[in-house]
């Protein structure tokens, strides 16, 4: 697929434009399916959607899905791309040849105020009427006929979540028209200053400069304006007009909407039925509900956590035998040496060692998919206003806050609809403290390795297995979520919170989650992370595994060690047996193997840095090995999972190694006594809920508050928060509570 790009071939560019919520991206996937692809916009963190759609004449056409605005007068980066694309300001970005706006029948009023704007462009454009049965259940049917007289332009009535009237929308893209050009009146004395700074600017027809002057006035600001106001006698006859630019964008907006209003009152019948508002208010009143609908809210984010082992479980189960299976076959017949070692401890144990989590992950983005295409995210971002003004955030915090249980950097890119400045670099601070996807396989390893069967067996607690590790799971998103607001309450008192910006949200209406896009949003998510743990975990795995591999013991050290075991180990008795020998020679090399593989561990570049650090990280109940998982979790956290396997498929190197919850459960120290306990693994998660252990959200974070200040003041913070918490976990509970 080719981008959308000045040096492309000549291709029909269609670009989707509307308001949020209009369902123009529900339309984007009907029309090109699985043929898109999503990148960023250069010099911005505005994400790009594009992808090809063959439509009815046997024409493939680029469609553009552009970002959700409500006016082409920006006010934030995103609603920036929207506005320079249509206008054909941005160089790295083809102009749009038609422009399908999508426009919710249900507003009608609300979504004709950008299609004003969209039809003093020039450009060629069709109307794609989009929920047109929640309009009829309101009892608003819209006259397609009479809304295309108005407008001047072909209107395709559509239901974008089921696909109704796509293929029809289509076969309309070859019939786009331009609008008649329209004048929106304005009062006579701002009138008067447009006409004066119309005749002082250098070029176009009467209409053009009309409409420069009006935009121009009213403080507008856009690359093409910016080059004009450059102009000196441009610059001279703005100031001269001394007239309030609030004033004009005021008038001109009150001149669009008289328009509107006429168009609707002659596009729209009453038809006095109101099938679906009575079911829709019933819902939000519990919902929506200050009291029920934080309870339900609450309950709905507990089963979630509690699902993921419950439903996962197995599945993890079946991944993990495939993945050790793999290794046996392409493995069990190789040599041992370097090459083998190679493939089943670094690239098996390392990448395989995360994949298994997958089933996890993508339970996850399945639960936020369903709950975001049901119109019920939105009520819970209502709900959350009042608590996270509290603490300073504001309601349009709470997007991306969730967003950031995926992955902080989707995150810290949707805080660019905050306004505020203050409330925006607070979200962003604290983002990185919701438990992202990539914390899950940490998770999953530790929960389940010392809170599972092995810690209940045979007591009254082990048939609430399931029950138990979802708590501790929640445990884990709810200390970050205390630890985001403590954060945030910060950022209020010494940042200071400025004006308090009004929080106005649309809701969207409620509709059962359509299969194939809650489908095509856990695909494209899960495939991002297994596209990460195919490249950055399979790298840095290949790297691990070298640092616990090499150097390598030298053959005398290798006979020593042999030596010194074999005198070690009890002599067999006298009259022993032939299967008594075979046992006692198995037992034998077992330890011999164990030893040298500890050696090797200890002489590799892996344990030499570990036990450099291991006086820091001691007092938190970590060993060296520990350590090193750490420090390769700095890249991305997932990878300390896929660090533990490689660091343990090493000290077991044969083709059936145990599986690393059991390696880990294993482990001792010289003196016998466990490396790895509950309280250990309590002190982990806590670690790994607050520390910032993400290069890529440090980058993010960087682009997004222009500078090195904020990230690294966010990364020192955390960790040392984090490094505190698990200290105080780990000494209070083995001093106090004897763990």
């Amino acid at each position: 697929m080719t981008s959308i790009e000045k040096d492309s071939p000549a291709v029909q560019v269609i670009a989707l434009v509307g308001n949020p919520n209009c369902g123009k991206t529900t339309l984007f996937n009907a029309l090109t399916g699985l043929r898109q692809k999503v990148a960023n916009y250069p010099g911005v963190t505005v994400e790009k959607k594009f992808g090809r759609c063959a439509i009815g004449d046997g024409r493939v056409v680029e469609v553009l899905d552009l970002p959700g605005t409500y006016s082409l007068v920006a006010n934030s980066p995103d609603e920036q791309v929207t506005m320079e694309v249509v206008r054909g300001l941005r160089t790295d970005t083809t102009v749009p040849n038609v422009i399908v706006a999508v426009v919710d029948a249900s507003n009608l009023a609300r979504n004709l105020y950008l299609v004003s704007q969209i039809m003093e462009l020039g450009v060629p454009f069709i109307i794609a009427l989009n929920m047109t049965d929640i309009a009829d259940r309101r009892g608003q049917h819209v006259d397609v006929n009479r809304l295309s007289t108005a407008l001047g332009v072909p209107v395709v009535p559509i239901i974008g979540h089921r696909g109704v009237g796509v293929d029809r929308l289509k076969t309309t893209f070859a019939l786009a028209s331009v609008s008649n050009q329209r004048s929106w009146p304005l009062p006579a004395p701002i009138a008067a200053h447009v006409e004066a700074l119309a005749v002082a600017l250098p070029s176009g027809d009467e209409a053009q400069r009309a409409r420069q002057a009006r935009r121009l006035l009213a403080g507008e600001l856009a690359p093409d304006l910016d080059a004009l106001r450059q102009q000196p006698a441009v610059a001279a006859m703005i100031q001269q007009q001394a007239i309030d630019p609030a004033a004009v964008m005021q008038a001109d907006i009150e001149a669009r909407y008289h328009w509107i209003d006429g168009v609707v009152t002659s596009a729209v019948r009453d038809t006095g039925f109101r099938g679906g508002d009575s079911f829709s208010d019933r819902l939000d009143s519990v919902l929506v509900h200050p009291v029920f609908g934080l309870g339900i809210f609450s309950a709905i984010m507990g089963s979630l956590f509690v699902s993921l082992f419950l439903l996962a479980d197995p599945l993890m189960r079946m991944c993990e035998k495939s993945v050790a299976w793999l290794g046996k076959l392409v493995t069990g017949d190789m040599a041992e040496g370097t090459l083998k070692s190679l493939l089943a401890d670094g690239v098996f144990g390392g990448v395989g060692g995360v994949v298994v989590f997958v089933p996890q992950i993508a339970l996850l983005f399945l639960f936020l998919a369903v709950l975001e295409d049901s119109g019920y995210l939105a009520r819970a971002a209502f709900l959350m206003d009042k608590l996270l003004s509290k603490v300073g955030l504001h309601g349009r915090s709470f997007i991306p806050l969730l967003s950031s249980f995926a992955c902080a950097i989707p995150g810290v890119m949707a805080t660019r609809t905050i306004e505020n400045p203050r409330e925006r670099l607070a979200t962003i601070l604290v983002a990185p403290f919701m438990s992202c996807s990539a914390r899950l396989p940490v998770y999953g390893l530790l929960i389940g390795a010392f809170f599972g069967p092995s810690l209940f067996a045979g007591t009254p607690y082990e048939s609430y297995i399931w029950l138990i590790q979802g708590g501790i799971m929640l445990a884990c998103y709810a200390l970050g979520v205390i630890a985001a607001a403590a954060t945030a309450f910060a950022c209020k008192v010494f940042l200071g919170r400025g004006e308090v910006t009004p929080f106005i949200l649309e809701m969207p209406s409620y509709k059962f989650p359509q299969f194939s896009e809650v489908a095509r949003q856990v695909w494209n998510n899960t495939s991002k992370f297994l596209t990460k743990a195919g490249t950055i975990i399979f790298c840095l795995s290949i790297v691990l595994w070298a640092m616990a591999y090499f150097p390598r013991l030298s053959p005398e050290r290798t006979e020593a060690i042999t030596i010194e075991r074999t005198a070690a180990t009890a002599p067999l008795t006298a009259g022993a047996n032939d299967e008594q020998r075979t046992n006692h020679e198995i037992a034998l090399q077992a330890v011999i193997d164990e030893a040298v593989a500890g050696a090797q561990l200890k002489q590799s570049i892996s344990g030499r840095l570990g036990h450099v650090i291991e006086p820091v990280i001691a007092p938190l109940g970590y060993d060296w090995k520990i350590g090193v998982g750490l420090i390769a979790a700095f890249a991305a956290r997932e990878v300390f999972v896929s660090n533990m396997a490689v660091v343990y498929s090493v000290s077991d190197p044969e083709a059936d190694r145990t599986p690393l919850e059991e390696a880990i459960r294993n482990d001792t120290y010289s003196d016998g006594t466990k490396v790895w306990t509950p309280l250990v693994a309590t002190s982990l998660l806590v670690w790994f809920v607050l520390a910032m252990q993400c290069i890529s959200t440090t980058a993010i974070v960087r682009r997004e508050t222009g500078g090195w200040k904020w990230p690294l003041l966010q990364m020192v913070y955390m960790n040392a928060l984090a490094y505190t918490g698990a200290l105080l976990t780990y000494q209070i509970g083995s001093r106090f509570f004897g763990f």
